[in-house]
């Protein structure tokens, strides 16, 4: 195929014009999951805003221009490290699990249980469209790399198909087709798979464009604004109710809202890239101008959209020369070679983790160490944090690519058990290769019990008739003094009464009952956690619940509520003090419904942006000392 350099560049440009203008047409909406309808006159704010949708990208832009197709996962995340503070949502998980030593793939997957499918990759897809012209499979590639950051399957599929239809869109002009090409990319048998498929079949069908997004509500719909589930399939409603018309493909994005400055800039990227920045409106192209607007700390020597096209093609250009992609760019301009760095090294190590990366004190991780591209035998070392049992330690590999198992020990008993646990893998190759990955500590409940009324409050006719049925439950009611005053006695009462230690281990963040208990019906429990902080800090207890609840701190009431309701992440925000040294967490749960969930997080308080806008804490220790002995085996 042959693409000239004229029509390349007019697209990369006529792309990234729609990127900024779906951005900064639908950012004041994003977040309203009502009907949205305004007077085309009224589309665009005074200013522009920054929109994370193009940010990232612009910061991968720079990778690509170091790297080339030699980039790894790991060298995007170091750059947004370096150059992107988001912490939001899936970003803020990924940045989390990055300071935990955990490396993609699972840096997408682990304590991300709520927003592994948010939007957040599938509007970086463009920038790999964009330097793999003509090469859909390519970009689909170098998607994954990029998506498994912060996010697992359904996003990195949208982003994989999204990636694939820009790639192709140099050179195939209908919305339809490409999505028909690349749609496989989406995993069979998901929701945001059947919703897509669901989107085209209520356009073919003539449904109008409520009852369309209705359609896909009712189907498998999510209420968290941000979700790819539903906003991948509503992108693709903006593109076909929008009758490849940029204006009203935005307008029809927006009239579905949700999280509509990436719907909107995901549709209009692509149909402007369709068009060519020459056959966009004028009117819309002033709208935006030509400033490259941005929200985080990297800038480019020239910030604007035009020099950002230019520099896109650039890279696209000399990608093109350095891989055999089956595509022609004519008419290129004389560039500067690729620099040295684009060159993959000859030897890369990485580690895989055979389940979660979360370990308590006595249990074991297992790894795989895996090593690529070596040429001749070499010896390897891991080592880890003091106490750690690892087997093998070192152990010899022959060339070409070796799997070699690891199991990590943990140690048994430890006072005190950092939440960020690292490791180290040397590679004793002509040029040693080393690289650092972690195990996150599981935190250290004790359980001080499980509590319930068996009989009904005096005078209450409604649970005298339910009597036979139910156990019954209130918070009010202190099952134990509140504040705890003993929770060592209680914890040995109830290991004595389990047969075992009374200890919840929280993976991922998460306060699961089951581990010890499997009473059903209501019931109250009470547990403690100590955390060590090195120093006095200012922080937010996050707190995801879907039932009643009290949080002490250090023996003063932090928050009750007798809320039910559905469970995420950040349903309850609590600013606290942390002191230096040992800070002492009950938490009094309630189960009135058949489940409960809850789960506790602590992320940094440093500004005035609220709790989404700050990083996840990671150097706090659990108090393991209780682990030290047996639990008492009297009452």
């Amino acid at each position: 195929m042959n693409l000239s350099y004229e029509q390349y560049l007019d697209k990369v440009l006529g792309g990234w014009i729609g990127k900024s203008m779906g951005g900064a047409v639908g950012t004041r909406f994003e977040g309203y999951k009502g009907w949205i309808e305004i007077d085309p006159a009224e589309m665009f704010p005074e200013a522009m805003p920054p929109n994370d949708d193009l940010d990232l990208q612009v910061l991968w832009l720079k990778v690509l221009e170091e790297k080339g197709p030699a980039l790894t996962s790991d060298d995007l995340a170091q750059a947004w490290l370096d150059g992107c503070w988001y912490p939001f949502n899936e970003y803020g998980i990924f940045r989390r699990n990055w300071r935990l030593g955990i490396h993609p793939p699972m840096s997408g997957r682990f304590g991300n249980q709520f927003w592994e499918n948010g939007m957040g990759c599938p509007i970086r897809a463009e920038i790999w469209g964009y330097v793999f012209p003509g090469a859909p499979d390519l970009a689909a590639h170098y998607a994954v790399k990029d998506g498994t950051l912060d996010h697992t399957e359904q996003s990195v599929g949208a982003e994989m198909m999204l990636a694939a239809m820009s790639s192709m869109a140099f050179f195939v002009s209908d919305v339809r087709r490409l999505a028909a090409m690349f749609i496989h990319y989406l995993p069979a048998g998901t929701p945001i798979a059947r919703m897509t498929r669901a989107a085209f079949d209520a356009y073919d069908q003539g449904v109008p464009l409520r009852a369309a997004r209705d359609r896909i509500m009712a189907m498998e719909g999510f209420p968290e604004a941000c979700d790819s589930q539903v906003n991948v399939p509503f992108t693709f409603l903006g593109l076909l109710y929008g009758g490849n018309d940029l204006q009203e493909t935005m307008l029809a994005a927006l009239r579905c809202g949700y999280d509509t400055d990436c719907t909107l800039a995901t549709a209009a990227a692509l149909l402007g890239q369709i068009l060519g920045a020459s056959r966009i409106p004028a009117a819309l192209k002033e709208a935006v101008g030509d400033e490259l607007v941005m929200g985080i700390e990297y800038r480019r020597a020239e910030m604007t959209l035009t020099a950002l096209a230019r520099d896109t093609a650039r890279v696209g250009v000399l990608i093109n020369q350095t891989l055999s992609t089956g595509v022609t760019i004519t008419g290129a301009p004389a560039m500067a070679a690729a620099p040295a760095a684009w060159t993959p090294p000859p030897v890369e190590v990485s580690v895989e983790y055979a389940g979660l990366p979360t370990a308590a004190p006595g249990e074991t991780v297992e790894v795989t160490v895996a090593v690529r591209g070596l040429l001749k035998a070499a010896h390897v070392t891991v080592t880890g944090p003091e106490g750690w049992t690892i087997v093998p330690a070192t152990f010899s590999i022959a060339p070409g690519s070796t799997r070699t198992p690891v199991s990590l020990y943990a140690p048994a008993y430890a006072e005190e058990w950092p939440m960020r646990q690292l490791f180290h893998v040397r590679v004793g190759a002509a040029e040693p290769v080393e690289t650092t990955f972690g195990i996150a500590s599981s935190g250290l409940w004790r359980f001080l019990g499980v509590y319930y009324d068996a009989l009904p409050e005096p005078g209450n006719a409604l649970q005298r008739q339910r009597r036979f049925m139910q156990h019954f439950v209130s918070l009010q009611r202190a099952y134990l003094p509140e504040p705890v005053v003993d929770p060592e006695k209680e914890y040995q009462h109830w290991s004595h009464a389990l047969g075992r230690p009374a200890v919840v281990y929280s993976r991922e963040n998460e306060i699961d009952l089951s581990q010890l208990i499997g009473l059903r019906g209501p019931y109250c429990a009470y547990l403690t956690r100590t955390l060590f902080a090195h120093e006095e800090q200012t922080v937010y207890l996050i707190i995801g619940n879907n039932d009643g609840y009290r949080l002490y701190l250090n023996s003063e009431l932090v928050h009750e509520t007798e809320e039910c309701l559905w469970w995420t992440p950040f349903n309850n925000i609590h600013p606290v003090t942390l002191r230096q040294g040992a800070n002492h967490i009950v938490v009094k749960l309630l189960k009135r419904g058949d489940d409960l969930r809850f789960t506790f997080g602590v992320r940094a308080r440093t500004g005035a942006q609220g709790q989404n806008a700050e990083d996840w804490v990671v150097d706090l220790s659990d108090d393991a000392s209780f682990l030290t002995a047996p639990a008492a085996t009297s009452a």
